[in-house]
């Protein structure tokens, strides 16, 4: 019931519903009956009391948040966010803006032709299996890029067997969609943003407080959970519907990012000595995180800010904006065999401006949610076996082999130096065995 409640006051609250405690009570007594067959429950004043200390939940009755949502309130916006920042205090080093956005990651698009004499391109592959949904995440100066959040459907892919979750360059959940959820993101922001945040304004010798700019998409939970319990790190809501036109890593950061993505991708394939269709369904979402984390790094500090700028710029001090694209010119050998038109980047990316990152639930899908809380845990299927990790012995003598060629190639030093690492560690490994 708690579970049921709490998922469906989020899902209000992110539309801008104004909730009272009687509303809440009433709603639980519906679920009550729905879940249980019980007409008899009444939620007591204390039931309600205990909701709102268990959700962090300080007010819930709350008027006057939420404006019209429109070009009037876009353009007025960046005015009270100024005020809001002085106000509190807030540096442009400490204000923070997240965003989500969904992915096919293994999709080409329409205007491609044959890679390498293949036809068949991706032909035969369930898109909706091989979508993802990121969050990311920056500060206004640009130093500060969090680590992505990808959300997919499996909570433990084959490609993820004997892997390190650690290890990898991209922060994985899963829900049963590959959807943002409130538990997704409240998790996130404890246990990634909070922590993250506060290293890197240690490093900058500044107070470890700051306030991280959101959306309303529906699964974000109120203001009043997500806050640090010493008030310092805290969310700031946009007015709904402004999205596409002030939040800034909407002014062309994730584009920018599916552009870089997109571009590694088509030079994998063209590097590969397999055809489209067989190189794709060896593809994993692992795979897919290297590519992710070199395209997000690839978005530079100028971009960051520009966007920033472009969106609420009346919100800071002037600064000279250069609104032009990070993208640069690659080198044609790079994408030999693909035929595209000019404008196939922009053209593939439009696939997704309409695509879901969280869903609208009716009460009766609320319910079902809550009744199966081990729903979203469920493997997805994939084409590939599972790869069985290699023995210490077997890594030994690859790398050992590996840096004999290396050391015979024109490369730089520190490819050299990290490689020789490697195999030190392995070799440590080796004897820790015996």
């Amino acid at each position: 019931l708690d579970t049921a409640v709490y998922n469906w006051f989020v899902q209000e609250r992110a539309v801008g519903t104004p909730i009272s405690g009687p509303i809440v009570k009433a709603q639980a007594e519906k679920f009550c009956q729905k879940l249980n067959g019980d007409n008899n429950f009444a939620a007591s004043q204390g039931w309600l009391d205990c909701f709102k200390r268990c959700h962090g939940i300080s007010q819930v009755k709350i008027l006057g948040e939420i404006r019209s949502a429109d070009s009037e309130a876009a353009s007025t916006f960046p005015d009270d966010l100024k005020a809001y920042l002085e106000e509190e205090g807030f540096t442009e080093e400490q204000f923070y803006n997240a965003d989500e956005s969904g992915l096919y990651f293994k999709k080409l698009p329409d205007t491609t032709l044959a890679v390498k004499n293949d036809e068949k391109k991706s032909e035969g592959f369930k898109q909706d299996k091989n979508r993802v949904t990121f969050l990311f995440t920056c500060n206004k100066t640009g130093n500060h890029k969090l680590t992505p959040l990808c959300i997919g459907k499996s909570r433990q892919s084959c490609c993820f067997h004997h892997t390190n979750m650690k290890s990898l360059p991209i922060e994985y959940k899963n829900s049963k969609n590959a959807w943002m959820t409130g538990d997704v993101i409240k998790d996130w922001f404890f246990k990634s943003f909070v922590p993250s945040m506060r290293c890197h304004l240690c490093s900058k010798r500044l107070p470890e407080k700051a306030v991280l700019l959101l959306d309303n998409c529906p699964a974000h939970p109120p203001a009043e959970s997500l806050k640090t319990s010493d008030g310092n790190i805290k969310v700031f809501y946009l007015p709904k519907n402004t999205t596409s036109k002030i939040q800034p890593l909407d002014q062309g950061n994730i584009v920018n990012f599916k552009k870089a993505y997109r571009k590694e991708l088509v030079k994998e394939l063209v590097a590969s000595d397999n055809s489209i269709t067989d190189h794709l369904k060896k593809y994993s979402l692992k795979d897919m995180m290297y590519l992710a984390d070199k395209s997000w790094k690839s978005i530079t500090r100028s971009c960051i800010e520009n966007c920033w700028m472009k969106g609420l710029g009346d919100a800071f001090p002037p600064t000279e904006v250069n609104y032009t694209s990070d993208d640069d010119d690659d080198d044609d050998e790079e994408f030999q065999g693909f035929s595209t038109d000019e404008n196939w980047l922009d053209s593939w990316s439009e696939m997704e401006e309409d695509l879901p990152v969280a869903e609208t639930l009716t009460d009766e899908q609320i319910i079902a949610q809550a009744q199966e809380p081990d729903s979203e845990a469920e493997e997805e299927p994939e084409a590939e076996p599972a790869t069985l990790i290699p023995t210490t012995s077997k890594a030994v003598t690859a790398l050992t082999t590996s840096l004999a060629w290396l050391e015979a190639q024109d490369v730089d030093p520190i490819q050299t130096t990290q490689l020789r690492a490697m195999l030190r560690f392995a070799v440590k490994e080796q004897k820790n065995g015996m």
